[in-house]
Protein backbone atom coordinates (compact mmCIF):
# COMPACT_ATOMS: atom_id res chain seq x y z
CA UNK A 1 0.00 0.00 0.00
CA UNK A 2 1.07 3.62 -0.55
CA UNK A 3 0.99 7.45 -2.12
CA UNK A 4 2.62 8.96 -4.79
CA UNK A 5 3.95 12.44 -3.38
CA UNK A 6 6.39 14.74 -4.67
CA UNK A 7 7.38 12.72 -7.73
CA UNK A 8 8.22 9.74 -5.50
CA UNK A 9 5.96 6.09 -4.57
CA UNK A 10 5.81 5.32 -0.70
CA UNK A 11 5.73 2.57 0.08
CA UNK A 12 3.89 2.72 4.26
CA UNK A 13 2.63 -0.71 4.48
CA UNK A 14 1.99 -4.69 3.29
CA UNK A 15 -0.89 -6.42 3.38
CA UNK A 16 -0.55 -10.30 3.58
CA UNK A 17 -2.01 -12.11 0.43
CA UNK A 18 -3.68 -15.29 2.23
CA UNK A 19 -1.54 -16.74 -0.69
CA UNK A 20 -2.01 -20.51 -1.94
CA UNK A 21 1.68 -21.84 -1.84
CA UNK A 22 3.56 -24.75 -3.60
CA UNK A 23 7.30 -24.94 -3.93
CA UNK A 24 8.20 -23.17 -6.40
CA UNK A 25 4.77 -20.91 -6.31
CA UNK A 26 2.63 -18.53 -4.78
CA UNK A 27 -0.69 -16.55 -5.81
CA UNK A 28 -2.74 -14.22 -4.26
CA UNK A 29 -6.19 -15.52 -4.67
CA UNK A 30 -8.44 -13.54 -6.86
CA UNK A 31 -11.23 -13.54 -3.61
CA UNK A 32 -8.60 -11.72 -1.61
CA UNK A 33 -7.33 -9.37 -3.78
CA UNK A 34 -11.47 -8.37 -4.27
CA UNK A 35 -11.57 -8.04 -0.99
CA UNK A 36 -8.51 -5.60 -0.37
CA UNK A 37 -9.89 -3.73 -3.00
CA UNK A 38 -13.30 -3.33 -1.70
CA UNK A 39 -11.33 -2.13 1.94
CA UNK A 40 -9.65 0.42 -0.05
CA UNK A 41 -13.20 1.89 -1.87
CA UNK A 42 -14.47 1.71 1.98
CA UNK A 43 -12.00 3.46 3.59
CA UNK A 44 -10.95 0.29 5.69
CA UNK A 45 -7.78 0.50 4.20
CA UNK A 46 -5.36 3.80 3.66
CA UNK A 47 -4.06 4.38 0.52
CA UNK A 48 -3.78 2.32 -2.70
CA UNK A 49 -2.26 -0.65 -4.43
CA UNK A 50 1.27 -0.16 -5.36
CA UNK A 51 2.75 -3.21 -6.25
CA UNK A 52 3.57 -6.89 -4.74
CA UNK A 53 6.14 -8.58 -3.04
CA UNK A 54 7.05 -12.17 -2.56
CA UNK A 55 10.57 -13.99 -1.61
CA UNK A 56 12.85 -16.57 -3.41
CA UNK A 57 14.82 -18.02 -0.28
CA UNK A 58 18.46 -19.29 -1.54
CA UNK A 59 18.08 -18.83 -5.38
CA UNK A 60 18.95 -14.78 -5.81
CA UNK A 61 16.70 -11.97 -6.90
CA UNK A 62 15.20 -12.04 -10.45
CA UNK A 63 11.38 -11.77 -11.87
CA UNK A 64 11.11 -14.76 -13.60
CA UNK A 65 8.04 -14.80 -16.88
CA UNK A 66 5.37 -15.72 -14.16
CA UNK A 67 6.20 -13.16 -11.85
CA UNK A 68 6.97 -10.52 -15.07
CA UNK A 69 3.14 -11.37 -16.23
CA UNK A 70 2.27 -11.08 -12.22
CA UNK A 71 3.39 -7.41 -12.25
CA UNK A 72 1.91 -6.19 -15.44
CA UNK A 73 -1.50 -7.15 -13.82
CA UNK A 74 -0.65 -4.85 -10.77
CA UNK A 75 -0.15 -2.43 -13.10
CA UNK A 76 -3.41 -1.90 -13.91
CA UNK A 77 -3.52 -0.51 -10.00
CA UNK A 78 -1.11 2.12 -10.83
CA UNK A 79 1.59 3.30 -13.63
CA UNK A 80 4.14 3.24 -10.45
CA UNK A 81 3.46 -0.58 -9.52
CA UNK A 82 6.49 -2.49 -8.24
CA UNK A 83 7.34 -5.72 -7.54
CA UNK A 84 9.83 -6.15 -4.36
CA UNK A 85 11.45 -9.88 -4.43
CA UNK A 86 13.41 -10.78 -1.19
CA UNK A 87 15.70 -13.11 -0.76
CA UNK A 88 15.82 -14.30 3.37
CA UNK A 89 18.79 -16.12 3.21
CA UNK A 90 20.83 -13.62 1.92
CA UNK A 91 19.42 -10.22 3.13
CA UNK A 92 19.37 -8.93 0.02
CA UNK A 93 16.36 -7.53 -1.91
CA UNK A 94 15.23 -6.24 -5.33
CA UNK A 95 12.70 -3.59 -6.67
CA UNK A 96 11.28 -3.68 -10.03
CA UNK A 97 9.43 -1.00 -12.02
CA UNK A 98 7.78 -1.00 -15.50
CA UNK A 99 9.75 1.52 -18.12
CA UNK A 100 7.81 2.73 -21.15
CA UNK A 101 10.01 1.10 -24.07
CA UNK A 102 11.63 -1.06 -21.60
CA UNK A 103 9.85 -3.29 -19.82
CA UNK A 104 10.05 -4.88 -16.62
CA UNK A 105 13.69 -3.26 -15.50
CA UNK A 106 15.25 -3.99 -11.84
CA UNK A 107 15.28 -0.01 -10.14
CA UNK A 108 19.11 0.56 -9.54
CA UNK A 109 19.63 0.68 -6.19
CA UNK A 110 20.65 4.53 -5.57
CA UNK A 111 16.35 4.93 -6.23
CA UNK A 112 15.63 3.59 -3.23
CA UNK A 113 15.55 4.93 0.05
CA UNK A 114 14.41 3.46 3.11
CA UNK A 115 13.52 5.55 6.11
Amino acid sequence: MGTLQDSALWVNDIIPGGSEISEVSCAFPPRRLAQVASDIVEGKIDGRIVGWYHSHPGHGLFLSQTDMETHMQFYQFSPYALSFVGDPQSGEFGIWIYENGAGVIQLPSNYIHII
